[in-house]
């Protein structure tokens, strides 16, 4: 993993080594044309000077930070490779039914009375519309589907979008959240971190994953 971007540490080094090149000229200059009878007062230089030691140190310091950071990204991402073959749970409206299983469960963000289920096919059409089991905050609910559509039929295994629509007593609405289950194929790393390719189709970055199951 690399960065196209100057880290800033090396951005702030750059900028510190300019001002140390300032402040050494301007320091030889009023040196060498000070008057002998009322030399220049060196206290403001040994101040200025004390400032740039701090704040190159400072700079240090961060330098240490980035690496460290650098360190513990790689680590991170090496790790994810683990995830390749496994099932994880995210959010995500895309559920893949097989002829076994069909991984959908769902999160409130508060308490509901109302919870309406609907399934759509890849081209837009619904499949199926169902009530879901009132829950309350936070509590992960999994979805069971009889495979059927709304007239009675069968439905055979397809890739599925969900929505999921909740409201509480007063009828106000509240956030729902739909989740899958669903098997890591491939990991790609990318500028905002490992991104997991999912069976289901979809792409996720790996900071998502609810659990590893």
């Amino acid at each position: 993993m690399t960065s196209s971007s100057t880290s800033a540490a090396a951005t702030s080094a750059t900028e510190l080594q300019e001002s140390y090149n300032s402040f050494l000229t301007l320091l030889t200059a009023q040196i060498s044309n000070q008057d002998p009878l009322n030399p220049v007062d060196s206290t403001q230089f040994v101040s200025q000077l004390a400032q740039l030691t701090q704040v190159e140190q400072s700079i240090a310091t961060n330098a240490s930070l980035e690496q460290i950071s650098t360190m513990l990204s790689t680590v991170g991402a090496m790790s994810d490779l683990q995830l390749i073959g496994r099932d994880v749970l995210v959010p995500s409206s895309q559920v893949r039914m097989t002829e076994d299983d069909f991984p959908l469960s769902y999160q409130l963000d508060a308490g509901a009375e109302d919870v309406t289920i609907r399934i759509y096919s890849e081209d837009g059409t619904l499949v199926r519309e169902m009530p879901g089991a009132s829950t309350a905050e936070g509590e992960v609910i999994d979805v069971e589907w009889d495979r059927l559509d709304s007239v009675g039929l069968p439905v055979p295994p397809d890739t599925f979008r969900v929505e999921i629509t909740a409201s509480d007593a007063s009828g106000n609405d509240v956030g729902a959240t739909t989740l899958t289950r669903a098997e890591v194929t491939r990991v790609n790393f990318t500028g905002q971190g490992p991104e997991l390719e999912l069976d289901n189709g979809e792409q996720v970055l790996s900071y998502v994953v609810r659990s590893v199951l």
